[in-house]
């Protein structure tokens, strides 16, 4: 009889893991951060300012985008920098300018890149070690019913 509860303990254990196991990431806020875009055919996706634009200038119409949310990596196209009365040199100009500081841009995106490159590793760490914990008491368990 005295295995019989311990055999119960060892489960009711197992359980109170189980359900710390499943409760750890919705208590860490790991759900999927998302910002808003807008899309016409689910693929591409472009920011409030660039359907404005694209509306002002009759490439769409209002009903054309609809609106979604997508995860933080998401490339939102913003809108665009020339301005509305430029001269094409001017365009030139600018786009020049643009050129020569897209190599900053590059290095701070390639930096966020990386750090996002493993999103889910503090989590798969958390459920690595709530599992060790489990395994250990179990096992102490089932040590105690050998003596």
């Amino acid at each position: 009889m005295g295995k019989f509860y311990k055999r119960i303990g060892v489960v009711i254990v197992l359980l109170i893991g189980l359900i710390i196991l499943l409760a750890f990431p919705a208590a860490t806020g790991s759900g999927m951060e998302t910002k808003t875009a807008y899309t016409r055919d689910g693929i591409h996706y472009i920011s409030k300012e660039r359907v404005d634009e694209n509306i002002r200038y009759e490439y769409a119409k209002p009903g054309d985008y609809r609106v979604v949310q997508v995860p933080l990596d998401t490339i939102v196209v913003g809108a665009s920098t020339i301005p509305i009365n430029a001269s094409i040199q001017e365009a030139k100009s600018e786009t020049a300018i643009d050129e020569n500081s897209t190599p900053k841009a590059n290095q701070t995106a390639s930096a966020s890149a990386s750090k996002d490159k493993y999103p889910y590793a503090s989590l798969s760490i958390g459920l690595l070690v709530i599992g060790g914990l489990v395994f250990l008491v179990a096992s102490i368990f089932s040590g105690r019913d050998r003596q």
